[in-house]
């Protein structure tokens, strides 16, 4: 189970001096990825500020690693498969408890374990990506820009 505070975050959309430190770097295994989605949201009109690491690399079986991205219109985190593999049988199921939501996951690849968040999450699949917002209007924007081309 990821700790809550891995989605406790407030969406900035800003990257402070720190992170403009520990940027996505080319030895990790999702940058070539990371920077491919990158490329494909800019060409929508969607500004990058900075891609980052996230503490959800290892969220399901097989994912490969997960990056923060900071754009103009929010913060989202994408878990990344191997191009080979989706997360297209992935349902994920909400719960609430005690003003949380409550996160659990069926299907394949299998989640290792769900997560608490204070505020509502939205998922948007796309072939081996699996994208993570608290924005409605971005998770919006982005099952639209990558799933309807």
């Amino acid at each position: 189970m990821l700790p809550q505070s891995i989605l406790a975050r407030q969406p900035s959309s800003e990257c402070d001096a720190r992170e403009l430190q520990n940027l996505l770097k080319p030895i990790d295994p999702i940058y070539s990825e990371a920077m491919d989605l990158a490329k494909v949201l800019r060409g929508y009109g969607l500004t990058i500020k900075c891609v980052l690491p996230s503490k959800m690399a290892n969220a399901f079986e097989g994912q490969i690693g997960a990056a923060l991205y900071r754009t103009n219109r929010g913060d989202f985190e994408t878990l990344f498969l191997k191009k080979t593999a989706t997360f297209a049988s992935v349902k994920p199921t909400e719960a609430r408890k005690n003003g949380f939501y409550l996160y659990s996951f069926e299907g394949s690849p299998s989640a290792h374990g769900g997560w608490t968040s204070s505020k509502r999450e939205y998922f948007v699949k796309h072939r081996s990506q699996m994208l993570i917002t608290r924005e409605e209007e971005l998770a919006v924007y982005l099952d639209k820009e990558l799933n309807s081309h």
